[in-house]
């Protein structure tokens, strides 16, 4: 080995001094990431550029370029609503585009009503065809999960449907998300002075979440889901038998009454 004397040797350890903390974060980085990230890996996108050069999948009245269970999705205000707080959801329900994406960033809000309520966001997914011997109503692909599940939160996780039927991988740190109980005739102003899209009177004690923003970056092998700006986990899919491409699903879980909403759909391909 050849040692370093004199002035050269101070130069090139200055130098390894001011590169430890870029070489520290690259690491970090390139880790399993927890609740801290804020920047996606996958995607330089700013947020001024994604308004610019993105389109709506859902135009907030109509759900033309959907299909799905109609007696389980219905729009209020601007949201997609996915199930029903006045009776129990017997089976999974999922709407799904007509259209499918490979790689692409996926933008919207989410918010979920009623009691342990669990749901979630498709993508990279199929409906399934009579060899698969799976329920029509069901899909097959990636899930970024909301709300709750075996007994634990399921925020910002991703989940394989219908397919490996597991958690590929979950938040370092469950997501916190705020609760609150809707009160009867009450105001159909929010706090923050936005109109409180489907609090009719009545559904007195009904637990809603907050509006969370929800964001899905897919490129090639990666993904990355974020929940209000913060990087729950990124994934990479080593199967080659794995498709890269699929519809976008807004599921409901089965189970108890509860309500899925969603606004604000947008995607830019990547």
């Amino acid at each position: 080995m050849t040692r370093l004397t004199g002035r050269f040797a101070v130069f090139t350890a200055f130098l390894l001094t001011i590169g430890s903390p870029a070489l520290a974060q690259d690491r970090s980085e390139s880790g399993k990431p927890g609740p801290g990230n804020d920047r996606s890996l996958l995607s330089d996108v700013s947020d001024k550029e994604f308004s610019l050069r993105s389109r709506p999948l859902f135009d907030g009245t109509v759900l033309a370029g959907w299909e799905g269970n109609a007696y389980w999705f219905h729009t209020e205000g601007t949201a997609v609503v996915a199930g029903r707080l006045s009776e129990r959801i017997p089976e999974n329900q999922f709407l799904c585009t007509t259209e499918t994406f490979g790689d692409f960033d996926l933008r919207m809000e989410v918010r979920m009503r009623g009691t342990d309520p669990n749901a979630g966001v498709q993508f990279r997914s199929r409906r399934p065809r009579s060899s698969d011997k799976i329920p029509a109503n069901e899909v097959i692909g990636y899930q970024a999960d909301m709300g709750n599940a075996w007994g634990r939160s399921v925020w910002g996780a991703l989940y394989d449907e219908s397919r490996r039927r597991k958690m590929l991988v979950e938040p370092d740190t469950p997501f916190e998300v705020q609760w609150s109980q809707t009160q009867p005739d009450s105001s159909t102003e929010e706090a923050s002075g936005e109109p409180r899209d489907g609090c009719e009177p009545g559904e007195s004690g009904v637990p809603e979440s907050q509006w969370v923003p929800m964001r899905i970056v897919c490129k090639k092998d990666q993904i990355e889901i974020f929940l209000d700006g913060h990087r729950t986990i990124q994934y990479t899919e080593t199967d080659p038998e794995i498709p890269r491409f699929g519809v976008i699903g807004l599921q409901i879980h089965s189970g108890p009454p509860a309500e899925a909403w969603y606004r604000n759909i947008r995607i830019l391909s990547l």
